[in-house]
């Protein structure tokens, strides 16, 4: 290792089907509390334009953590077994293990909820395997160590049926509360003087939003609201609906109404693991020596195009929050350029002083960091042969089937209105759409895969 940054620590933090939650602060009439986030990016710098690479856990992982996109990584779609595809020595992790870094998991970052498989754990951490409760339903799955079926439950309704424990002595049996757990553990008695690479990985939001009841209560589903944008309904796709099925009618709008609160209540509570890990960092002797990196895999529709999942190339789902703490610089920053999660690796490298990722198309933020201007740039987020990039105000979208949907984000967030290829930008987004799939590993000529 050279260079000053080379004895920085990394602490890579990574929710679940976590929407870009500033978006989400007011947008449903009601406040979505997330102090600890908010807190955060008082001393951070919030990439408020961040996209995943796609709209799905196991692509999207595969690519933010390798560098590479998902047409580089050939993981494109739900694949549990994606290491079959790439390498765990591709991972960039495991370049930070190379060079004296202490690496060690906790919880799900690279791939599901329960620890990766043996073989492929040693080859990037340092450190034993962790296992945390996976059953987040039910909360037990009958193996040892898992909590009691005693546990008191009751649903609050809405979609899923908006489960909530009932006693606060469960609350340790929930998967955040033991990842927060592990992550304080590590905080305090990893020794100085040796660099770390740690992982804290939470399961929320992501469904069944099963959480303490008191975090359902903190939510009125009464005052929860729709936007008058959807009144007037979406211009759809037929292709990408025949590929994402419509979930949720929300003219039924009490049951959206609860929908939403159990989303929010989950987003709430993982935000109160994420402040207890949060406190530890900062009250630990790492406090002014880690990098800390916040991510989502993808973000969830709540409800607009009766949808409330992943799966689309829609906004929505495509942006996610991104956040980045520099102890060196603890201010509040906001960068409004679009970005990629296939930068985190590239951003990791140029601050550990470590040679750029081999053949991985994304980028060091830290010129943004530093509130740099940087060239307007196309992001994209892919879903199998269908490709979205987002440029300056632009949304563009070309399906698998040659159709395009176009929006300007600035005009209209919700996407309702399709601006068609008359528009005077039309031919200059579909350009840089195909230059962008070029360079991404994605050729729009070749034959649709079977």
């Amino acid at each position: 290792m050279s260079g000053t940054g080379a004895q920085k620590n990394i602490l890579l933090i990574s929710l679940d089907d976590a929407v870009a939650y500033w978006r989400y602060k007011a947008i449903f009439g009601i406040e979505l509390k997330t102090p600890n986030l908010d807190r955060i990016c008082a001393q951070s710098t919030a990439f408020q334009s961040a996209y995943c690479q796609a709209p799905v856990c196991s692509p999207s992982r595969a690519s933010f953590m390798s560098g590479k996109s998902p047409h580089q990584t050939g993981v494109t779609g739900s694949d549990k077994n994606y290491f079959e595809k790439i390498l765990p020595e591709d991972m960039w992790p495991y370049r930070l293990r190379q060079n004296g870094y202490f690496c060690s998991s906790g919880g799900k970052v690279m791939r599901g909820f329960v620890p990766l498989p043996g073989d492929i754990h040693k080859v990037l951490f340092s450190d034993r395997r962790r296992r945390f409760t996976t059953d987040r339903r039910k909360m037990y799955s009958g193996q040892e160590g898992d909590p009691p079926d005693t546990i008191e439950r009751i649903e609050y309704g809405g979609f899923r049926g908006g489960l909530a424990t009932l006693n606060e002595t469960d609350d340790k049996w929930f998967y955040d509360h033991q990842v927060a757990d592990s992550a304080k553990v590590f905080l305090n008695k990893h020794p100085v003087d040796k660099p770390f690479y740690r992982e804290v990985g939470f399961s929320g939001p992501h469904g069944p939003w099963t959480t303490p009841k008191r975090f359902k209560e903190m939510y009125n589903p009464r005052f929860i609201k729709q936007p008058k944008a959807w009144a007037d309904g979406f211009d759809e796709n037929a292709h990408m609906l025949a590929e994402t099925t419509q979930n949720i009618d929300t003219s039924k709008v009490k049951h959206w109404q609860k929908s939403v609160r159990n989303y929010f209540s989950a987003l709430t509570h993982t935000d109160q693991h994420l402040g207890r890990v949060w406190d530890a960092l900062k009250t630990s002797r790492h406090a002014d020596n880690t990098i800390v990196i916040l991510v989502s895999d993808h973000g969830f529709h709540l409800g607009e195009r009766n949808l409330f999942r992943k799966h689309t190339l829609w906004e929505q789902v495509a942006n996610v929050p991104l956040i980045i703490h520099d102890p060196d610089h603890p201010i509040a920053q906001v960068v409004t350029d679009p970005v990629g999660l296939i930068d985190v690796g590239p951003t990791v490298m140029d601050y550990l002083d470590l040679p750029p990722i081999k053949g991985s198309v994304g980028r060091s933020l830290r010129p943004q960091m530093q509130l740099d201007r940087v060239p307007d740039r196309a992001v994209p987020t892919f879903l199998h042969d269908n490709a979205a990039v987002r440029k300056g105000k632009y949304r563009f979208i070309r399906y698998g089937d040659g159709t395009t949907q176009f929006y300007d984000l600035s005009n209209d967030w919700w996407q309702t209105r399709d601006l068609g290829p008359d528009h005077p930008d039309y031919a200059d987004m579909q350009l840089a759409h195909a230059d962008c799939c070029k360079e991404y590993g994605l050729d729009l000529d070749a034959p649709a895969a079977p």
